[in-house]
Parts: C-alpha cells; structure tokens; sequence
C-alpha cells in the first residue's frame, strides 16, 4: 500500500508544475540500517532500527517491510517510529526493506539489517571420556537440521578445528591426550537458514578407567580399598553404599591410590566405587565409576 501512496502522491506533485518547468529531483535520502542481533533462534524478539536519516524535509514516516530468504514475509505501511520489533516464527535470512516518507511526499527505499535466524538452539548435552585417549561429544537434535558441524580447541582463544560433520548426534573423539582440556562447540545447516549460530562451548578430559584391586577389613571396625591409576586422573572420588544398587555417596576425595576407613559398624555390608577426576584451575572433570566391590566389615 505504501508503494502505490508514494507513486500517487509523487505522481500528483508533477501534475501541479507548469510544463515548461523541469521536474523536481527525486530526494536521496541517506540513512543507516541496524539490528540489535546478529543472529537469533525462533521465538527470538529483536529489533530493526536506521539513525541518521538526512537529505529529506522531516518529519519523516518510515516502514519495514520483512523478507526472509528474499521473499516478502511482513509488510508494514508507515509509521512516525523509525523501529520495528520482530519476533521470528520460522528459521531463515532475514532482512527488512525500509521505506523513508519525507513531508514533501518524496520516498526513498533500502534494504538491509540481515539475520540469520536458526530453527533452535544448539546444546551439547554431554561430554564423557571413554578412555585415557578418547571423548564422546552428545548434543541435542534440532529439527530439520540436516548436517552437524562439532569443532574441538584446546583453549577458548586458540584457533578451532571441524572434526567432524555428520547427521547423527554423537561423536567420539580419539587420539586425545590423557589428561588434557578440550573445548568443544557444534552448529548445524538447515534448509531453511545459511548457517545456525554456535552452541555454547563444552569441556571436557580424556581420562582412563580405574577399578578396584583390593578390599579388605583387617580389624574391626576398619575397611581398607586399594584401586589402580587411572591416565590422566588427578585424584579419585570414592563412594560407598549399603547395597550393590543402592544410592553411593562421596565419602572421600584424594589423589592417592589407597584409603582406610575407621569407626564402621561391625558386620555390616558395604559396597564401594571409585570415580577418577581431572582438576584444572576451577573446574572438576569426572571420569567413569568403576565396577562396585563389597566386604563385610570385621
């Protein structure tokens, strides 16, 4: 509606000068086009805006018209506003064509302000060492994305790498170093969007398993558990429970490889794991439980 007021108006402004006088110039206006996003996900609200709009007579009447994938999607006539707010329903390119209005009826038009707007957030659900040289890297799925990008880095700021692109949801990661950080992050393609934003990023250590190679009471009261090393383990968590699938607590958290228990109730039944850890900096990094081993306590 806005295009066909502004030819009309326009149209009528030449109408009314004298013939023998020349048509006055179209009005170049300029302006800026901004979004306050740079890429969003549906549901998403954002906003169009343009600033520094000169070269007319204000006041100025403004309209954002939306195209996603270089379709009209949302026409809009003008508006005293030079903003629009949007809330995205579908994923795609989004863009706006902004129609500036001037008092003396001359229209000018531009189009930018481009988002790319995913079908849903990328999250990587879980990060679990295998072995001492091995990760799996599980994210959730996205409907209609149809290929996932997982890259790996071994700091925030060091330079990311692809490791892999796949349709499925699950990656394993070999040939990792015991006991080092990686970082982890995964976007996705859709048919609908160029390209999704990246998920937030993820760590996790490549950590070997441990299990329980001793477990004795040799005096009442007294339970002492000797376990393996685990590569790339810092030091153990180890749990104890009063039945084999019964809930196991944290009742001890050191770097050696054996521990002696005191004070425990005579004849009673107790089930012990073991749970290797990898500590850098603030962050704890848990490796795999081992197999539970129970004693009789003396």
């Amino acid at each position: 509606m806005k295009r066909v007021l502004s030819a009309m108006l326009t149209a009528l402004m030449l109408l009314t000068i004298l013939p023998l006088a020349s048509p006055p110039a179209r009005a170049e206006f300029e302006f800026e086009i901004y979004c306050t996003a740079s890429s969003a996900c549906v549901g998403d609200t954002f906003e169009w805006f343009i600033s520094d709009v000169h070269g007319g007579i204000e006041p100025y009447q403004y309209g954002f018209d939306v195209y996603r994938n270089g379709v009209l999607y949302a026409p809009e006539d003008y508006r005293s506003d030079p903003y629009r707010y949007f809330t995205a329903t579908a994923p795609g390119r989004y863009e706006v064509e902004v129609w500036v209005l001037d008092s003396n009826n001359f229209f000018y038009t531009k189009i930018g302000g481009a988002i790319t707007v995913s079908a849903q957030r990328n999250k990587i659900t879980k990060v679990e060492p295998l072995s001492a040289t091995s990760l799996k890297i599980t994210w959730n799925k996205v409907p209609g994305a149809d290929k996932y990008y997982l890259w790996r880095g071994t700091s925030m700021n060091a330079d990311w790498d692809c490791v892999t692109d796949t349709a499925g949801t699950t990656f394993t990661d070999t040939n990792l170093k015991a006991g080092t950080r990686y970082f982890y992050k995964v976007w996705y393609t859709h048919p609908e969007i160029y390209d999704s934003w990246f998920s937030p990023v993820v760590a996790g250590v490549p950590m070997g398993k441990t299990r329980i190679t001793s477990i004795t009471s040799p005096s009442k009261g007294r339970v002492r558990l000797a376990w393996a090393k685990a590569a790339g383990a810092s030091g153990y968590q180890v749990l104890m429970a009063t039945s084999a699938r019964g809930s196991y607590k944290p009742v001890r958290l050191l770097t050696g490889t054996t521990v002696t228990f005191t004070g425990l109730k005579s004849g009673s039944g107790l089930y012990y794991k073991i749970r290797p850890y990898r500590r850098i900096y603030t962050t704890t990094c848990w490796g795999d439980y081992s197999a539970y081993r129970s004693i009789r306590v003396k």
